[in-house]
């Protein structure tokens, strides 16, 4: 609990510093991208969807050890929205390009473009970069969320978020004091005011901080013991996120799977798994695995492979080895002679 605390406070530290001496930094509006040729995947950006800008180069070893991990990122989001450009200066080597490109093939599958010179000067030498890799993360309202390594593991963190519409370094800014007062009355076992603070953090914006609202359930359940005010947040939680699929699967999942078991309450996640079905749709693969993971943490190994097998027909080709590897452990547990039959 206190880690995660901690983890948003020191992000945004690390962000405020990270855009010093810089005429682009971190909460800016993105300036445009200027392509002298697309050798894969003519991709058009703008407000409205997340993206994000890469630097690379064939010739730079550390560009070819983050291609695959940027890759399998572009294809575990591009569904959500997301785009994915990689930018080149190699102007005078573009047929070397297109050749590098061709011979990655599916492992290198986002957008591919040589700059015409302008998108480097709008991003890097604005940022103040200078070594390649580098990579812009932009947010659906087009104001840069990350600028940094993509090996990085703020990169990763920080992209799932702003594909989830949960990432604002402006919002992040004013958490930050109100998350340290939280983690301080904590550790002196002060939970009303920690959980004031961390309501106050909340009202902000409820999507952008549905973590800090799991983090308060965990805190009840786990830290102060106190089952039953766990258990009235969390329908507290569902009601408040009714119309947001993506924390009602947070919910679900933290209620039903936690390897702490003082955080089980399926029949919260029940409700949550049905209502993110109600809003998703009942062919949705995200909703499916959600409910199967319930289903299948209840006891209830048929309804957890009959959603899961539906997930996995009808989820992205990139997606379905993971949904797959679920179906076969509801599989194995559905097989054995004791398995629930409902």
């Amino acid at each position: 609990m206190f880690h995660r605390m901690i983890t948003a406070t020191a992000a945004v530290a690390v962000l405020a510093a990270s855009s010093i001496a810089a005429d682009l930094k971190v909460g800016d509006k993105a300036p445009a991208v200027e392509v002298e040729e697309w050798i894969q995947g003519e991709t058009t950006v703008g407000e409205g969807k997340p993206y994000v800008v890469e630097f690379w180069a064939t010739w730079c070893g550390p560009c070819r050890t983050s291609i695959p991990h940027i890759n399998d990122l572009y294809k575990k989001y591009k569904s959500k929205g997301l785009s994915v450009i990689g930018v080149t200066d190699e102007k005078k080597a573009i047929g070397k390009v297109k050749s590098f490109v061709r011979s990655r093939g599916d492992s290198m599958s986002y957008s591919i473009a040589v700059d015409s010179g302008g998108t480097n000067q709008n991003f890097m030498k604005a940022a103040g970069q200078s070594g390649i890799p580098t990579a812009f993360i932009v947010a659906n309202d087009n104001t840069i969320a990350y600028i940094g390594h993509p090996m990085d593991p703020r990169f990763e963190d920080i992209l799932g978020k702003v594909v989830a519409g949960r990432y604002s370094p402006k919002l992040m800014k004013k958490a930050a004091p109100k998350l340290a007062a939280a983690e301080r009355a904590a550790k002196v076992r002060n939970y009303g005011d920690a959980y004031g603070h961390m309501d106050e953090v909340i009202e902000l914006d409820n999507g952008v901080f549905a973590q800090v609202a799991i983090d308060k359930y965990r805190m009840m359940a786990a830290d102060q013991k106190d089952a039953a005010g766990a258990s009235e947040w969390a329908g507290e939680m569902v009601a408040m996120y009714g119309n947001d699929a993506g924390a009602l699967a947070m919910i679900a999942e933290v209620t039903s799977a936690d390897p702490d078991d003082s955080l089980r309450n399926l029949d919260v996640a029940r409700r949550a798994a049905d209502r993110m079905l109600a809003k998703a749709g009942a062919r949705d693969p995200e909703a499916l695995a959600v409910s199967a993971l319930v289903a299948f943490h209840a006891g209830d190994s048929d309804r957890a492979v009959r959603e899961q097998m539906t997930a996995w027909m009808t989820a992205s080709p990139d997606m379905k080895p993971d949904y797959k590897r679920d179906l076969d452990i509801y599989r194995g547990q559905a097989a054995r002679p004791n398995a629930s039959r409902r």
